[in-house]
């Protein structure tokens, strides 16, 4: 209804707009016209009637007529707005109502009694003018009606009312058919401009929707050669950086097979294993970049205290900064958020490894501040700092501070733009204030809640796994060989399997306390669905765990419906003993 009524307003405005005429177009020819035929019927009677009267007449026309091309003028003087556009209808309506009142005045002014050529010459001018008029006028219906009105009615009504002869008679009743037909055609008329001025709207609206869109197109246009050339850097670092620890592998592996004594053999294994980390370290850290952007859809944000968190960041990093004695140091706090946890702790934790990397003295402080409805955890250190160009672009993915003070621990230059992308998911604001050689403070702001009674689960000591019967469904054979020889050396029986009917076969052929362990990508068959036959026959006497590299939230939802855990690869030995560490005795039913 109330688009309706703005639309029903908008129309109005355009037919006030109209009347006056565009800005830029003719205001003066139609009144030098009117002007003309004013001179032209005081020549032709001339004679006929007092010539005062006809000055007189002649002088009122020409004033109405100038003063029509003024108010023209002045309404397109400067632009209006639409309130001002209805106040300049009204007075439209009213200037031409004083305006036909002057014609109207050539009845009694320059009509002589007894003269049929007076009256045939003044009626032919009225009726012609107005005729003319109605057309022009009849976009504003409400100055069209008053022209119109004002221009015959008087004139029909002093003829009737002063007639002597039937001629006399005869013009009034011509005067009021005009006037019903000059009204008709004005209505008649109106409706017509109507719909031309609704057309013309809907043609504005049409060009403004598809320059609108012509302008999202462009946008979208350039926002995906901008993610396209960033996706090219970014898979160039990586590429560059993934390329450093495969290269040295390959010159170590070489080293290997020439059989080197012990204690270069152990010497070349501690590298081999150094570069794997380094690799499986680079990895993460690409992946965290890429799932950060689906975390919100698969971590919805929840009230938590936020102590908890920082805990266990501060735990996890505590011993990395006293071994290059460093402080870390956390100030205390009740404080809940909103937030998710997990992404909670992923921030702080990659803000927290990045001033243990770049900090070669001093300390580091990890502190919370009530910020109105919002909290402040900042974590400052007094480590190189950067320049301003390099705060710019602190939060670009593979950017690194280049400083001596470093000492060749840069990192990969994937941390920050973590955070970053995981606070851009939540909606959490992001700040850096940093000065070359005094070090660096991250701020990042959370939605503030009202303390709870829950606290967080704190971490536990993971025991060692019991032998038990472990399913390995893997069609990889390097990754089935690996597996099974870590799961042997734990003292655990590996039944390795290709696909899921070796799968139920070998839990059928070998009754006891199982766990299964299967690989997502498969051949003909996924995981899940391998992991959902051993649940339609097993229930949940057989624990099953999920090994995938896949970064899609729906499958971490699938597998959790089934009650499935989900390992990530790579996968770490001790994540691997901290999963099979609860199927001790008792742990898991017999099949």
């Amino acid at each position: 209804m109330d688009r309706a009524r703005e639309r029903l307003e908008r129309i109005r405005v355009e037919r006030i707009r109209d009347v006056f005429g565009r800005s830029g177009t003719p205001i003066y020819a139609a009144t030098a016209i009117l002007c003309v035929i004013a001179v032209e019927t005081v020549a032709i009677i001339w004679g006929v009637v007092d010539p005062r009267r006809a000055l007189l007449w002649l002088l009122l026309v020409l004033l109405a007529e100038a003063s029509v091309g003024l108010v023209i003028r002045a309404f397109h003087r400067r632009p209006r707005t639409d309130d001002e556009v209805m106040r300049w209808g009204r007075l439209k309506a009213a200037h031409e109502a004083a305006h036909g009142l002057v014609w109207s005045l050539s009845v009694p002014l320059l009509t002589a009694r007894g003269g049929d050529i007076s009256l045939l010459a003044t009626l032919m001018s009225l009726v012609a003018l107005v005729s003319g008029a109605s057309p022009s006028f009849a976009v504003h219906l409400p100055t069209a009606l008053n022209f119109i009105s004002f221009a015959l009615l008087p004139a029909t009504a002093y003829l009737f009312l002063t007639q002597t002869t039937p001629i006399e008679g005869y013009a009034a009743t011509m005067l009021v058919a005009a006037f019903l037909l000059s009204a008709a055609n004005a209505v008649r008329w109106s409706a017509v401009y109507a719909e031309g001025i609704e057309l013309r709207l809907d043609l504005a609206a049409g060009i403004e929707e598809r320059r609108q869109l012509l302008a999202e197109a462009e946008t979208a246009r350039r926002l995906a050669e901008e993610a396209a050339a960033e996706r090219i850097r970014f898979f160039g670092a990586a590429s560059h950086d993934l390329r450093q620890p495969v290269h040295a592998l390959g010159l170590y592996t070489s080293l290997l097979r020439n059989d080197p004594p012990p204690k270069e053999r152990r010497e070349l294994i501690d590298n081999v294993a150094t570069c794997v980390d380094s690799l499986e370290h680079l990895f993460n850290a690409i992946l965290g970049v890429a799932r950060a952007a689906g975390d919100r859809q698969a971590d919805a944000p929840v009230a938590f205290p936020l102590q908890e968190v920082v805990d266990r960041v501060v735990l996890q990093f505590r011993p990395e900064a006293a071994a290059r004695g460093l402080e870390l140091r956390r100030v205390r706090t009740s404080a809940w958020v909103i937030a998710s946890p997990t992404a909670a702790e992923r921030i702080l934790a990659n803000l927290v490894a990045n001033a243990v990397r770049y900090t070669e003295r001093g300390k580091i402080l990890v502190g919370v501040r009530r910020r109105g409805d919002a909290v402040e955890v900042a974590v400052a250190d007094t480590g190189v700092g950067m320049s301003e160009p390099d705060r710019e672009r602190a939060f670009d993915a593979f950017f690194r501070v280049r400083s001596p003070q470093a000492g060749g621990r840069e990192g990969f230059g994937l941390g920050l733009a973590t955070v970053r992308q995981l606070c851009l998911t939540y909606d959490h604001p992001l700040a850096v204030r940093s000065e070359p050689g005094r070090g660096t403070c991250f701020t990042v702001r959370l939605p503030r809640a009202d303390p709870g009674s829950v606290p967080l689960d704190a971490p536990e000591e993971t025991p060692a796994p019991p032998k038990l019967n472990v399913l390995l469904v893997e069609d990889d054979r390097l990754v089935a060989d690996a597996v099974a020889k870590l799961l042997d050396a734990w003292g655990v029986t590996v039944h390795p399997c290709a696909t899921g009917d070796e799968a139920m076969a070998a839990l059928a052929a070998a009754p006891g306390r199982w766990h299964a362990i299967v690989d997502y990508r498969l051949g003909d068959e996924t995981g899940l669905e391998i992991a959902a036959r051993i649940q339609a026959r097993y229930g949940d006497r057989v624990p099953i765990s999920l090994l995938t590299g896949e970064a899609d939230p729906a499958l971490f939802e699938a597998a959790q419906r089934q009650g499935i855990a989900v390992l990530h690869k790579p996968l770490k030995p001790i994540r691997l003993r901290a999963l099979l560490a609860p199927e001790r005795d008792g742990g898991a039913a017999p099949v």
